[in-house]
């Protein structure tokens, strides 16, 4: 019994190796996860005061990141700026909630961490950010136990530009092999198909190993 035990695992082994080669991120797709950074802020509480000050920081940091990350090349510029001026965000982000007649404490850190799926949409179809380990900027207000909102800082998906997102995508450097990777028609075809049915297997075989 021992042996067949052995040999079961093996094989399992042998099939999640070889779906993981076959549905890892390749052709640049690594790009999606390695040059994106997420904005990420945690109200203090889902009370109907705490979660509408969240939305006030979050328009005042999004002016505030817009103008410290103007002119950036690319992620590392954009995540290197934000760096250099955390200290100084939160110092702005606790005078803004102050000013809001809120006493709470505010930590912003620069960081990797899980964020879940996100769509954008816009009339020329939906782009799809797969679940996964990002760079984000995080505001934590307060005890940081209520519902929280993201959107994607580099590329400027959070601003409003009025340029497409695919402009968006090109101008940060994304190929248009990565960009279509991304998109999904608005229509019932699906380009991105191949690449979510990778992240799909990919998180089933996750599943699978934690228990």
């Amino acid at each position: 019994m021992k042996a067949v035990n052995c040999i079961a695992a093996f094989c399992m082994c042998v099939l999640i190796i070889s779906a993981v080669f076959a549905f890892v991120p390749m052709n640049g797709e690594q790009k999606i996860y390695t040059d994106m950074i997420r904005l990420h802020v945690l109200a203090n509480s889902d009370s109907p005061g705490d979660q509408q000050l969240k939305l006030k920081v979050r328009d005042y940091i999004l002016a505030d990141i817009a103008e410290l990350t103007a002119g950036s090349a690319d992620s590392r510029e954009t995540a290197e700026k934000i760096k250099l001026g955390l200290a100084n965000i939160e110092i702005k982000v606790r005078e803004f909630i102050n000013s809001q007649g809120y006493d709470y404490e505010v930590s912003a850190v620069f960081s990797r961490g899980m964020f879940p799926r996100r769509v954008y949409t816009d009339s020329y179809g939906d782009y799809i950010f797969p679940a996964g380990e990002y760079n984000s900027l995080r505001i934590q207000i307060g005890e940081s136990a209520g519902e929280n909102w993201w959107c994607v800082l580099f590329p400027p998906l959070c601003f409003s530009s009025g340029m497409r997102i695919e402009e968006e995508l090109a101008v940060a450097g994304y190929t248009s092999e990565q960009i279509n990777l991304l998109k999904r028609d608005s229509g019932r075809g699906i380009r991105g198909a191949r690449y979510e049915v990778r992240l799909k297997i990919l998180e089933i075989l996750s599943e699978w190993v934690k228990r």
